[in-house]
């Protein structure tokens, strides 16, 4: 649709890590391989390389994490990891990758639903999670500007939603990055949410990401890509360069309007929740809960709650556009 094809890919991309972005602004474009070269990381008790760090990278090993997570039962997976295994292995087969990424995909995978997510959703685990209380790949359509030929959704009307409603993680500076985009757009928007779970009454978005931070050696060996790599300044910066909180502000309002038509005595006040991107490649496990308790951020996982009314405010740019 005409929206999509406006957007940067890194904003559209529904959830998925794409090998061969293809931006029309270089600098907001993640290299090939969706790999970052970090500064080495200050002296820290996190390990420098977590089990997916030789994970193979790119499009198809990214889709291949996403079926994965999209079908395994997150408290199985942290209770008794091995039930796993024959789902893993069709995976990883279907996906042409080599099998004996087995034993660290299981361990990887195993750290992302038990590590406590941190932030506002404090020591939840996706292990946590009731059953019946999380959808997965909830596909939404968001019509664009349909009231009026003449209106379209507008860079100019996205950053100012942001810059007018201060909060949260990515606000003014945000707004500025947001400006330099190209989007005039009627139409719909069509996407995907990885994963759409209720927490202490509200709920949540979350989003598998599975970009590469870390460092190589002088003969390109990896020498570090865990959970000291993904701390909370560095996801932040991917976040923003890539657009993610863009993507992630959609899916929000198309949360909201899910539970609008689904939720009986639906009120966004109390029921509407946040994001956690979770960079699977970056996770901490256990080894995170003295930070989750405290509320602060953990190794692997930004989360963030927006402020209302810049949701609404954006909720009403796509029904209504802008002249």
């Amino acid at each position: 649709d005409v929206y999509k094809r406006q957007l940067p890919p890194q904003a559209r991309d529904e959830g998925r890590d794409s090998d061969a972005l293809n931006a029309d602004n270089d600098a907001l474009t993640p290299s090939d391989d969706n790999s970052e070269t970090v500064p080495a990381a200050q002296a820290t008790s996190w390990p420098v390389l977590g089990p997916l760090a030789h994970f193979p990278r790119g499009a198809g090993p990214g889709d291949a994490l996403h079926r994965m997570l999209e079908q395994v039962e997150f408290r199985q997976l942290a209770d008794n990891p091995e039930a796993s295994r024959e789902l893993l292995l069709q995976e990883l087969e279907r996906a042409a990758l080599d099998p004996e990424q087995i034993k660290p995909l299981l361990e990887g995978l195993q750290l992302v639903v038990d590590s406590p997510l941190g932030g506002a959703l404090g020591t939840c685990r996706l292990a946590d999670l009731a059953s019946g209380s999380w959808l997965s790949e909830l596909n939404f359509d968001l019509p664009l500007a349909h009231g009026d030929r003449d209106r379209l959704v507008r860079s100019s009307g996205l950053a100012a939603a942001f810059a007018q409603h201060p909060g949260g993680r990515f606000g003014a500076a945000y707004a500025e990055q947001l400006r330099s985009l190209q989007v005039a757009s009627r139409g719909f928007l069509t996407g995907s949410i990885d994963l759409v779970f209720q927490w202490q009454q509200r709920w949540w978005v979350a989003d598998w990401k599975s970009n590469w931070l870390g460092r190589r050696d002088s003969q390109g060996q990896v020498v570090a890509c865990g959970p000291a790599d993904y701390n909370q300044p560095a996801m932040a910066e991917l976040m923003a360069r890539s657009h993610y909180p863009l993507q992630a502000h959609l899916y929000l309002v198309a949360l909201h309007r899910y539970l609008h038509w689904r939720l009986p005595g639906y009120d966004p006040a109390h029921h509407l929740g946040g994001y956690a991107y979770v960079f699977l490649r970056g996770m901490a496990g256990p080894a995170a809960q003295a930070e989750a308790q405290q509320g602060a951020g953990v190794p692997g996982v930004l989360v963030d709650t927006p402020p209302l009314s810049r949701l609404l405010a954006l909720d009403a740019l796509l029904r209504e556009g802008q002249p």
